[in-house]
């Protein structure tokens, strides 16, 4: 879920034309999106639909499930770019975000488990390994291409996780608010997580053999 600031701010997303967002920037989000969408489709090479659906446990996710739930993020995501690009500049959170982006990558290793929120939960809509990947697919190539192909400076467009307006710089946390090009580290960690929850799938000692 994420917080549009209305009121005071520069308005427009491109008042300033000297760019924040650089290009290596822009081809890492590209290159580590890419990475991502390439060992998701390794993971779920030569599975059998007995393996999509297969479950550690009654609480956890299938293989499906979490494709499902990465392919929701990735929708989602590209909604946030789309809406935030299209806001006022708040440039004064750079001072909370600048050289924060290890805040956000270090999020494809934590060990502490995530709860995921009701709209990104699976609902099983993908039974075939092919639909699920597909769409996966389909949300990650549009996201791409977004990345891509924007004008936007995403280091000058902030997104929340609270409502900052009103508060004191020094009493916001990073977390609260992130520029775009932080979301995008945050979905590709995001990513990288349930790489690792897949893997550990393909691992237990009752999965199915075929």
């Amino acid at each position: 879920m994420f917080v549009l600031l209305l009121g005071c701010g520069r308005s427009g997303p491109e008042v300033d034309q000297n760019k924040w967002w650089t290009e290596s920037e822009r081809q890492l989000i590209v290159s580590e999106l890419q990475r991502t969408t390439n060992e998701l489709q390794a993971v779920l090479e030569d599975i059998t639909e007995v393996q999509w659906n297969f479950r550690e446990d009654p609480a956890r996710w299938s293989i499906a499930e979490i494709v499902e739930h990465l392919e929701m993020q990735n929708q989602l995501h590209y909604r946030e770019l789309s809406v935030v690009s299209k806001a006022p500049q708040y440039l004064q959170y750079r001072s909370i975000t600048q050289g924060k982006d290890t805040f956000f990558t270090k999020y494809g290793t934590d060990p502490k488990p995530g709860k995921a929120q009701w709209f990104l939960e699976p609902l099983g809509r993908f039974c075939s390994i092919n639909d699920g990947r597909s769409a996966f697919l389909r949300a990650r190539q549009e996201l791409t291409q977004l990345v891509e192909t924007t004008p936007i400076d995403f280091r000058k467009q902030f997104t929340f996780r609270a409502p900052v307006e009103g508060m004191e710089l020094k009493d916001i946390s990073i977390g609260q608010v992130r520029d775009l090009h932080q979301l995008l580290l945050t979905g590709i960690a995001h990513t990288d997580r349930h790489l690792n929850q897949i893997r550990k799938i393909k691992h237990h000692q009752e999965y199915p053999k075929d």
